[in-house]
């Protein structure tokens, strides 16, 4: 008989031996742990005390709670998880942070043990009960005192270790609960909770037992105490099963086991499959499962062991693909009524390996198609109620899920990770899996839109991954998609859960659902205020991304995002000018209908450090926004600072010597804005298009203009040109080196000796420079340089502001000689150079 439903006689006692190690097996373990009759609680309860639990339990206590990504439950549909969205355990498995109940202090143990030795309450709390509610409410009492009781001590064990004795408490502890499981009324809601989430806690935070040998050496056979350990808790999870067996009851056991499933570590994730294959194959395997109820979200379930095929570790990923045989076989009870629980034979077996598929390590990805294919197969010809509720759910979770684990395959790639590549899963294969899903969700146009923008190979790089999904994502807006509100639904409660890579790949794919509609109606905390706390991430990308997020609501009805902007600013500090310019995309939002604000300046002044980013694609886009949000400022409106957009005139001019058509015609359309602003009028020189070294005539109009007109600032445009002389771009120092010689030569009377020594010896750095044109053009302006120097040391022309120091009237031009000589083989340079670019 199945140990779930007991009966005389269907379990043998446990017998646990202070200083012996158990040699027993697991399956061995599992049969020693089973209880059905008086006789296993006898001896149980007579080995309490001797055992001294007073001297066991209180060292290692552990804190007093259990992780609250343990504790939460999907009750409603707001708050269900996406697929591999629960939080990962591992983070926080050190400490335990579910109350059972009150605050409790630290008690002795013995005391507290001496109310589970009253067998005597045991044993009527194992009759049924059908006398006065007085008397059904008293024997209630006492069960529940006694699982509380149980609860307290099993969280009181280290976490860190496992002994005997630490084994010891934990398996009668478990039994002592499944005992009381025969007892009616069955435990209900938070006690029931309570037991589940600490008992596996206890168990799955537990390290390796690989690790755990290790701290024990050869004392004690850790393997062997940890099998009849995790055997006692799969049997009391059975039995606490057969309270309510259905599959609503089933589904909220499974949820307590998720988040164990998506550990970083192995051996948690092993534990969480084990465990939720021993509870389905219960469920499929018993007479008095009733499948008449429906699973509340059976494309979770689904799910969840679709990702766990994929597992690196090839042992969790067979029991994952005998958990859905299990799982599957209920659903095809349901198909078929006439087939009764507890009849799954090898001949059903046999068939579900043929739909399904038999597990393959080397090919997952077509385990994984196939079980979505089998899904919808099914689903299909189940009920309308039960089709509705798998595809709608199914299909959305799965592709969020599959997102993740391609980021978290991705993430075990890297060199740094320790995983070694043979043992993952390709990334590619789970992409695969990705288009699989969006064409059985009818997303063709989205497939297509994705493949053409090479979304696929961006969801495989590790710098890309996000773009990838936000592409997806952007498609499937643009196409408005049937499930994204759905996804949208998911994505609310599944921002603050998991890891790094559970994170990002959400918030890629949430910022842009913000474009629908639907999301308007988001509430505040679940947009402005998360976001607003993502802006203080240590990574750089979900920053970005939520500035991404907060610019796309700006124009949100009731929602104050400009006074935002300063923290938004301040978070992309330091971050890579791609994903500011990403960030930024859409900024000029935050002008709409702004009359006085400081926020412009900010974020002019962020992009123009971008504009000399090494990436053109950085600075293309950089230099088209400022152009855009200075497009939006009017002269009255005092939104920028005059300073402001001077400092960006010289770099915007020099970028148009770039020779990128769409670069200049940027850098034309920013300055045109520029000088709109600033009520100037440039020469049309500046925008004609022309490159400056065929045409040096329109870079001397150039600068006799700024000189001529706005003496004021020429100081500042000298100083800016120079720190392009030691641009990695070629273009930009030959241009640099041009506007310099004439510039100087156009400021003669406002020069002083110093700076010209400085300028001088800046450009005869460029006269070796590896470029040919730049040197070329490097010479022609130190020869300008040189000409000025000589005028106002002979006084041939009068300075504006005569130099107080005395010593600088006899100051020679730095290194004369030499200079003169390699500025005249220079000219002979150019003279051949000129005369060749004429042919």
């Amino acid at each position: 008989m199945n140990p779930v439903h007991g009966g005389e006689g269907s379990g043998t006692a446990l017998r646990i031996q202070e200083h012996t190690s158990m040699t027993q097996d697991r399956e061995e373990g599992t049969k020693s742990l089973v209880t059905g009759g008086e006789a296993s609680a006898d001896v149980l309860m007579t080995q309490l005390c001797p055992l001294r639990l007073e001297e066991v339990v209180t060292k290692n206590a552990l804190h007093d709670g259990l992780p609250e990504h343990c504790t939460a439950q999907a009750t409603s549909e707001g708050e269900e998880r996406c697929v591999s969205g629960e939080e990962n355990p591992s983070e926080a498995c050190g400490t335990i942070v579910q109350d059972v109940g009150e605050k409790e202090d630290k008690v002795q143990p013995a005391l507290e043990m001496v109310a589970l030795n009253d067998w005597n309450k045991l044993k009527e709390l194992g009759k049924d009960v059908s006398g006065p509610g007085q008397k059904t409410n008293s024997l209630h009492s006492q069960k529940l005192m006694i699982v509380k009781q149980i609860v307290k001590h099993i969280k009181s064990l280290p976490q860190d270790s496992l002994d005997s004795h630490s084994s010891a408490v934990r398996c009668q502890g478990m039994q002592l609960i499944t005992d009381c499981s025969k007892a009616k009324p069955p435990l209900e809601g938070k006690e029931k909770l309570d037991v589940v989430i600490v008992c596996v806690a206890s168990i799955f935070a537990l390290p390796s037992i690989e690790a755990l040998q290790r701290q024990e050496g050869h004392k004690v056979n850790v393997k062997d105490l940890y099998n009849q350990t995790v055997a006692a808790l799969e049997v009391m999870l059975r039995a606490l099963l057969s309270e309510k067996p259905n599959p609503a009851e089933l589904q909220n056991f499974l949820d307590h086991l998720a988040p164990w499933m998506t550990s970083e570590k192995a051996h948690e994730r092993a534990r969480a499959v084990r465990t939720s294959v021993c509870l389905l194959q219960a469920a499929a395997e018993s007479p008095k499962f009733c499948m008449s109820h429906k699973f509340p979200r059976l494309g979770l379930l689904i799910g969840r062991l679709a990702l766990r095929v994929g597992d690196p570790e090839k042992e969790i990923g067979h029991q994952a693909m005998e958990g859905l045989y299990f799982l599957y076989s209920l659903m095809w009870c349901q198909k078929e009524p006439e087939r009764k629980m507890g009849s799954v034979t090898a001949v059903l077996h046999q068939m579900l390996q043929k739909i399904l598929g038999i597990y393959e390590p080397t090919r997952t990805c077509e385990n994984i198609s196939e079980i979505v294919k089998a899904a919808s197969a099914l689903c299909e010809v189940l009920s309308v109620s039960m089709c509705t509720q798998a595809v709608t759910r199914f299909y959305p979770r799965l592709l969020m899920a599959l997102l993740v684990q391609v980021h978290y395959t991705i993430g075990l790639s890297l060199p740094d990770s320790g995983v070694s590549r043979k043992e993952l899963i390709p990334a590619c294969c789970v992409v695969k899996t990705v288009k699989t899903l969006l064409l059985k969700m009818g997303c063709h146009y989205e497939f297509t839109a994705v493949e053409k923008e090479g979304g696929w190979e961006l969801l495989t790089s590790s710098e890309e991954h996000h773009r990838g999904v936000g592409l997806l994502a952007r498609a499937m807006v643009h196409y408005s998609c049937c499930q994204l509100w759905r996804i949208l639904y998911l994505l609310v409660p599944f921002l603050e859960r998991g890891d790094k890579q559970h994170k990002l790949t959400a918030m890629a794919f949430f910022v842009e659902l913000l474009h629908m509609p639907q999301a308007k109606r988001l509430p505040e905390k679940y947009s402005v205020l998360r976001l607003l706390k993502g802006l203080t991430d240590p990574d750089p990308v979900i920053r970005a991304l939520c500035v991404k997020g907060l610019i796309t609501m700006a124009d949100w009805p009731g929602k104050e995002i400009k006074v935002l902007v300063p923290a938004m600013i301040n978070s992309l500090c330091g971050v890579d000018g791609r994903l500011v310019v990403e960030a930024l995309a859409d900024v000029k939002k935050i002008l709409r209908g702004l009359d006085v604000a400081s926020y412009v300046g900010c974020i002019t002044s962020l992009l123009r450090l971008l504009f000399d980013d090494e990436r053109v694609s950085v600075r293309s886009a950089a230099i088209s926004l400022f152009g855009k949000m200075v497009k939006k400022v009017k002269k009255t409106q005092g939104l920028m600072k005059e300073e402001d957009v001077l400092d960006s005139l010289i770099p915007l001019l020099l970028h148009l010597q770039e020779g990128n058509p769409d670069m200049a015609e940027k850098c034309k359309n920013a300055l045109d804005e520029c000088s709109r602003l600033l009520e100037w009028r440039l020469p049309k020189q500046v925008g004609n298009g022309k490159a400056w070294h065929n045409h040096q005539e329109d870079v001397d109009e150039i600068c006799q203009y700024l000189v001529k007109k706005h003496q004021e600032n020429v100081q500042r445009f000298l100083f800016q040109s120079q720190c392009y002389l030691s641009s990695t771009q070629p273009s930009l120092r030959r241009a640099a080196a041009m506007f310099i010689g004439f510039l100087v030569m156009h400021m003669d009377s406002m020069m002083r000796m110093k700076d010209l020594d400085i300028i001088s010896n800046a450009l005869a750095g460029l006269l070796h420079d590896p470029e040919a044109s730049v040197c070329i053009f490097a010479a022609q302006a130190h020869d300008r340089v040189l000409a000025v120097y000589w005028k106002l040391k002979y006084g041939l022309v009068e300075q504006h502001k005569v130099n107080s120091d005395s010593a600088e009237k006899h100051h020679s031009p730095p290194n004369h000689p030499a200079t003169e000589g390699t500025s005249s083989r220079l000219c002979n340079a150019i003279n051949l150079w000129k005369l060749a670019a004429k042919h």
